[in-house]
C-alpha cells in the first residue's frame, strides 16, 4: 500500500505545484495535462485492482483474526485517531464558515481568509465527500465492508472494485468517505509559504495514509476504496484548482470576491434595518389601536343629562 500511496502523493505535488505556478511547467512535458495524468494514475490503480481483486482480500486478511474479527476496531488509541481524522476536517470547514459569517457581519474589513481559498475548500467538499462519494458512488455501487463478506465471517459475496454487486444494503464499502474527505486536506500544503510546503505536505499525506491504514484495520474498506477514493479527490482537486487559480487573468478573482462579499454583507444590514423599522412600526401600531379604539370621555354635564 505505501508504494500506491506515495507514488500517488508525489504525483500529487507534482501537479498541485504546477496548477499553481503554471509558468514553471515547459511546454511538451506531462505536467501540461496535470488533470489527464491524475485521471490516468486514478485509471490504472482501478484497473489493477478489478484484474486482481484477491489483492484487497489479501492485505484484509493480515488484519483479520479467525473467530474474532477485525480486532484493531477495539483498540482505543485506533479510534482515537479515527476520531481526530473526524474533527480535523470538520475544524476547517466550521472555520471557513465562521470567516464567511464574520464578513458578512463586518462586509467593510477584508476577509479572515482569501475569498477563493474558501470557495476552492467549500467546492472541494461539497463536489469530493458530499456528491460523489456519499451523493453518487455509495448509492450506486453495492459493494460489502470487508467484515461483512463471507471470507471474513460475514455474510456478504465478495465485489470486486467498481462492481456493482447486485445487493441492496446501506453498509456500503466503495468508495472510502474518511479516506476522501482527509485526502481533500492535502492542498492545504500548497497554501502555506514555500519553505513549509513539502514539509506540511508529507506531513498531511502520511497523515491521509494512516486514516486509510486505519479504516482497512478495522475491516471497514478494503485497500482499493481507499486508494480510488484518493484518486478521485486529487482528480477533482487538481480541477477546481486549475479553474479557481489556474486560469489566467484570475488574479485578481479574490478582490472581486470580497468585494462581492462586502456587498452582501452591506445589504444584508439594509435588509436587517428595514426589518428592524417595519418591526417597530408594527409593535407601535398595535400600541396604539386600543386605546383608538375606546369611545371619547364624556364631562359631568352630560352624564348628568
Amino acid at each position: 500500500m505505501t508504494a500506491h500511496v506515495a507514488a500517488g502523493y508525489m504525483s500529487w505535488g507534482y501537479i498541485m505545484v504546477y496548477v499553481m505556478d503554471a509558468g514553471r511547467a515547459p511546454r511538451g512535458t506531462i505536467a501540461q495535462k496535470p488533470l489527464l495524468l491524475s485521471l490516468l494514475i486514478t485509471l490504472s490503480i482501478s484497473a489493477f485492482f478489478v484484474a486482481f481483486p484477491g489483492v484487497d482480500l489479501a492485505l484484509s486478511r493480515l488484519f483479520y483474526v479467525e473467530g474474532i474479527g477485525f480486532p484493531a476496531g477495539e483498540v482505543e488509541a485506533l479510534q482515537t485517531f479515527r476520531a481526530f481524522g473526524q474533527y480535523f476536517p470538520l475544524a476547517l470547514t466550521i472555520a471557513l464558515v465562521v470567516g464567511l459569517i464574520l464578513k458578512l457581519i463586518y462586509p467593510s474589513r477584508p476577509s479572515l481568509f482569501p475569498p477563493r481559498f474558501t470557495l476552492y475548500f467549500a467546492s472541494l467538499f461539497l463536489l469530493g465527500p458530499a456528491l460523489m462519494v456519499n451523493g453518487i458512488l455509495k448509492p450506486l455501487f453495492d459493494r460489502p465492508r470487508p467484515r461483512s463478506v463471507l471470507e471474513f465471517g460475514g455474510t456478504d459475496t465478495f465485489v470486486h472494485a467498481w462492481g456493482l454487486g447486485g445487493q441492496f444494503f446501506d453498509d456500503r464499502s466503495f468508495v472510502s468517505g474518511e479516506a476522501a474527505v482527509v485526502a481533500c486536506l492535502i492542498p492545504l500544503a500548497f497554501f502555506v509559504p514555500v519553505v513549509w510546503r513539502r514539509c506540511v505536505f508529507v506531513l498531511l499525506a502520511v497523515f491521509t495514509a494512516l486514516t486509510a491504514l486505519n479504516r482497512i484495520a478495522f475491516g471497514a474498506h478494503f485497500l482499493s476504496d481507499v486508494l480510488i477514493a484518493t484518486g478521485l479527490m486529487a482528480t477533482l482537486s487538481i480541477g477546481l484548482a486549475h479553474l479557481i487559480y489556474g486560469r489566467p487573468g484570475v488574479q485578481s478573482c479574490d478582490i472581486r470576491l470580497d468585494a462581492a462579499l462586502g456587498e452582501l454583507g452591506h445589504r444584508l444590514h439594509d435588509a436587517r434595518r428595514k426589518t428592524i423599522a417595519q418591526f417597530v412600526t408594527t409593535i407601535r401600531r398595535l400600541s396604539l389601536a386600543p386605546a383608538m379604539l375606546q369611545p371619547a370621555p364624556t364631562n359631568g354635564t352630560e352624564q348628568q343629562s
